[in-house]
């Protein structure tokens, strides 16, 4: 960050046209709220806040009868009458999101790196490490949401109000993150 002379600094910061727009923003949704935003100062720079950002559709792809129970983030629950397949295909299977679906991932350049104290050295792979060095496994497992029947709780639970569709049975297949941990030597 470039410093110039004769700035005023408020909370500590450089004020510029950013962190005007920024705090502009979030005390607009301050207001909306009726609250404060904690922890506002914190977020990082170019940070978009969910609800005024552009997502791309989780509905492309998906059977019509999919019931939306969030948006932002988008969250999507199968009808129990769609989940009769011994594998859930794409179109049904459920979406559950805590924040914005990752867009643009360059799978030759994606990495997953094990550092720590619980490892003996730092080890990155690449995708193309772990298709490698590893054997290839297949299973069938079921996912499902912690909340998946929420809605049928009494006293009711905050959150969203799954009912029984949040589960979906999928074919993985990869390496075993048993073999990639065995590989880093986690202690």
């Amino acid at each position: 960050m470039k410093i110039q002379k004769n700035v005023p600094f408020i909370e500590g910061e450089l004020w510029d046209r950013r962190n005007f727009l920024k705090k502009g923003v979030l005390s607009a949704m301050a207001v909306a709220l009726g609250t404060e935003i904690v922890y506002a100062a914190n977020m990082p720079p170019g940070y978009v806040p969910l609800v005024f950002s552009e997502l791309k559709d989780p509905l492309d792809g998906k059977d019509k009868q999919m019931i939306i129970r969030n948006e932002r983030p988008w969250n999507i629950e199968s009808p129990p009458h769609l989940l009769d397949d011994a594998i859930t295909p794409f179109s049904k299977m459920f979406i559950r999101n805590n924040g914005l679906i990752p867009e643009g991932i360059d799978a030759q350049n994606w990495t997953l790196t094990f550092e720590g104290e619980s490892v003996k050295e730092k080890k990155t792979y690449s995708l193309a490490d772990l298709k490698k060095n590893f054997r290839t496994y297949t299973y069938q497992l079921v996912l499902e949401c912690g909340g998946n029947g929420r809605a049928g709780f009494y006293p009711p639970a905050s959150g969203n109000q799954w009912e029984e569709g949040a589960v979906s049975c999928a074919e993985w297949t990869g390496a075993r993150l048993k073999d990639i941990l065995e590989d880093v030597g986690i202690t």
